[in-house]
């Protein structure tokens, strides 16, 4: 009797228990990523690098912020990486980069600041899908 209600137990306990968080299994799964960049940088030379949809690289000049990108992933694509550099700007004028996976923000907003010279260089954290 006692080896019945043990197997009932565990079989009850194998049907009731916690299922996962789909919401967050949705986020981490998107493989659209969405790059924000905003600021009040002036230069004439501001480079953005990144990732491409089949894994490649792209460098795209921005001539007025803000600039979007909105990039669906291959599956063949394990990671992404954004970098903005620009030059011929003030000390002090900055670029923001926020970057969202899916409607979700990841991590802190990327922030490049002109040196004396009025250039900066800056990467984001890798995206690994």
């Amino acid at each position: 009797m006692k080896k019945i209600a043990l197997i009932l137990f565990a079989v009850s306990a194998l049907f009731s228990s916690c299922s996962k968080d789909d919401d967050n299994e949705t986020i981490n799964a998107s493989r659209t990523l969405h790059y924000s960049l905003t600021g009040n940088f002036s230069g004439t030379n501001l480079i953005v690098s990144f990732t491409t949809a089949n894994g490649g690289t792209s460098n795209e000049q921005i001539n007025i912020l803000p600039w979007d990108r909105e990039i669906t992933y291959n599956s063949n694509v394990t990671a992404a990486n954004i970098a903005v550099s620009g030059n011929g700007g003030t000390a002090g004028q900055q670029v923001t980069l926020i970057i969202k996976r899916g409607n979700t923000v990841i991590g802190t907003p990327t922030v490049a600041t002109a040196d004396a010279s009025g250039s900066f260089t800056k990467a984001a954290p890798v995206v690994v899908f």
